[in-house]
């Protein structure tokens, strides 16, 4: 960068003198602006000379490179009566799917011929989970599943003072 400055300064310099020598009476004047522009340049130059302070070579080779695998130490020393704990993908330590734990089913509201369980609407013949909506009674509902089973939900009164009187 500074090889540019100055050789564009001896441009500039050489261009003054050609300038001169053609007729003296002639003379080029600088503005400040570009005086102001040129220190804002050494100033940055100035700036980025001192050596930078980074990691140490030495550091950076001693790091670990965090894409090899390290082989897993045994837990169970040679000569002892235990068994190793199973490999994954072994046929012993077959994986299992985590059993999803199901909000129990809660009749919650029965108008005309919906009922609400466990937050979700149905009509007679939908599915509800593993079963069907059956039949609905005037504070109950029956839930009919494969091979014969059946399943009852009943309504509970939460609050006394609310009724709803449909004709």
């Amino acid at each position: 960068m500074k090889k540019h400055l100055f050789i564009g300064f001896l441009s500039m310099m050489s261009l003054h003198a050609a300038i001169q020598s053609i007729s003296p009476s002639v003379t080029v004047v600088t503005q400040p602006n570009e005086d102001k522009e040129l220190a804002w340049v050494d100033e940055q130059i100035r700036a980025i000379l001192p050596a930078r302070v980074g990691i140490p070579e030495g550091f950076i080779n001693s790091l670990h490179d965090p894409m090899k695998m390290k082989k897993p130490t045994p837990i169970v020393k040679p000569g002892s009566n235990l068994l190793a704990p199973p490999k994954l993908g072994s046929s012993m330590g077959i994986l299992t799917q985590p059993k999803v734990i199901e909000e129990p089913l809660r009749l919650l509201a029965i108008m005309n011929k919906s009922v609400l369980i466990s937050g979700k609407w149905y009509k007679i013949g939908e599915s509800v989970r593993n079963f069907t909506l059956a039949e609905i009674k005037s504070n109950s509902v029956l839930l009919a599943g494969k091979k014969d089973q059946k399943l009852i939900l009943f309504l509970t009164k939460q609050n006394n003072n609310i009724k709803i009187i449909t004709k």
